[in-house]
């Protein structure tokens, strides 16, 4: 079992709006002062509650005073903005009244869920009405008529509620609770996810790493509609990927990626602006989560130089599905087996030189340095010393020795390709035929 956070959100309607508006002025004063006395005065701990008391106990309850100094310690930056800073530039430029301004500063009304309080001290859920505790009076409670959609099955026990104002004298309400998903029963393998700017490849594996299925989900409006419409793409995608995985019993593999903040041409940052990793991957862990499937975050170097030369040809899949392979792969702890070889060759002009890598007819170049990371962090040497062989798959060998197809073979031994790299990952040994090659 996982806990897992939940929402609901729902609207409240009270006969007499102002002395929840004068809880809300009153409350999200004692936060911005908690705030100041934080960062300005270097108050910690219960002092800050203490400051805070001295001023708000009259119109406030402990309660509430907590729950302010709880939000303000949320806040880390310095020099908040309360209310919003676009709201602060449409004050100073005129678009926006004294009046509107201070409504946006003070529109919250927020208490804590308490299991030994009947799930919440100062906005109780009764029924199909919200009980808003009022300080003023003992035993006081101002009583609003709610809404929360049927599909929210809020628990009771233990949840916490924030109100909000609006423009028709209502108030919205944001009920958030704890709730146990239970864990599905994963069998061995996983569902490995290649997220690029016009879809998704989804690869499955079994326990050994090895395929058992792949395709790519494409959604070309992902990356030109409105926001509305890509929105509803990703959600549509993160349904199919987590139907496949909860079909099949197994965990979810997505990449751990961040991208730096580098300028580039403007065809890349037209296309970085409109990469949509981060929702989709989001959406999926989001929905796994959910259904209790385990998600799993991996390191995304070279999965697709990988992909590309050990996978692509041998079973006919595009980059972005051999990648997703070898995501899969190394989410189940699967280091590759180096299949291809690797020259050194000059680079022009005799500046230094580069590293070619050549395998299943593909090839690309590293720098030194990519390649020993690659080598130390990612790939098992393809010949092991001789106690570690295996006597049944000692005839195996290289596909360019046993001249085999599934390797490209130079034009000539001759010719000036540079010499092979020589050290564990040397091109002229054995290599072993395993279900993880």
């Amino acid at each position: 079992m996982s806990d897992l956070r939940m929402v609901a959100k729902g609207v409240v309607w009270f006969e007499d709006p102002e002395p929840i508006h004068r809880l809300m002025r009153s409350q999200c004063s004692a936060m911005r002062s908690a705030y100041q006395a934080i960062h300005k005065h270097g108050l910690k701990g219960n002092d800050v509650k203490v400051h805070i008391k001295q001023n708000y106990m009259d119109d406030l309850n402990q309660r509430y005073i907590s729950d302010a100094v709880s939000r303000a310690k949320s806040i880390r930056q310095k020099g908040a903005i309360f209310g919003g800073k676009k709201a602060w530039d449409d004050l100073r430029s005129g678009r926006l009244s004294k009046d509107d301004w201070v409504a946006l500063r003070n529109d919250q009304l927020y208490s804590r869920g308490d299991l030994s309080k009947s799930g919440n001290p100062n906005l109780r859920i009764v029924g199909q009405e919200l009980w808003v505790n009022d300080p003023s009076g003992r035993g006081s409670w101002i009583r609003g008529q709610l809404f929360v959609p049927e599909k929210f099955e809020v628990n009771l026990d233990c949840y916490d509620v924030r109100l909000t104002s609006r423009s028709d004298g209502r108030f919205d309400v944001l009920v958030t609770w704890e709730a146990e998903i239970p864990q599905i029963e994963v069998v061995p393998g996983a569902i490995g996810i290649d997220i690029n700017p016009s879809g998704c490849a989804v690869v499955e594996v079994d326990g050994e790493g090895n395929l058992m299925s792949h395709t790519f989900l494409s959604q070309q409006r992902m990356q030109f509609a409105s926001k509305a419409k890509r929105r509803s793409d990703v959600e549509l995608m993160a349904v199919e990927i987590v139907r496949r995985a909860e079909e099949s019993h197994k965990s979810v593999v997505v990449e751990d990626l961040k991208f730096r903040d580098k300028k580039g041409s403007k065809k890349f940052n037209r296309m970085r602006h409109n990469f949509l990793f981060a929702k989709i991957t989001e959406a999926v862990e989001r929905r796994a989560i959910g259904r209790g499937i385990p998600v799993v975050r991996i390191n995304p170097a070279f999965t697709s130089d990988l992909g590309v030369l050990k996978y692509q040809r041998m079973y006919s899949m595009n980059d972005h599905c051999s990648a997703a392979l070898v995501i899969a792969r190394r989410g189940l702890g699967i280091t590759e087996k180096q299949t291809f070889d690797v020259f050194r060759e000059s680079k022009p002009k005799g500046k230094g030189f580069r590293l070619n890598l050549e395998g299943r007819g593909r090839s690309l170049e590293l720098s030194p340095k990519a390649w020993g990371w690659l080598r130390n962090k990612f790939l098992r040497p393809r010949n092991p010393s001789s106690q570690d062989r295996d006597p049944s798959l000692l005839g195996v060998l290289h596909p360019r020795d046993a001249g085999g197809s599934s390797g490209k073979r130079p034009k000539s031994r001759c010719e000036p390709r540079g010499e092979p790299v020589t050290n564990n990952w040397s091109v002229t040994s054995v290599a072993f035929a395993t279900a993880d090659s």
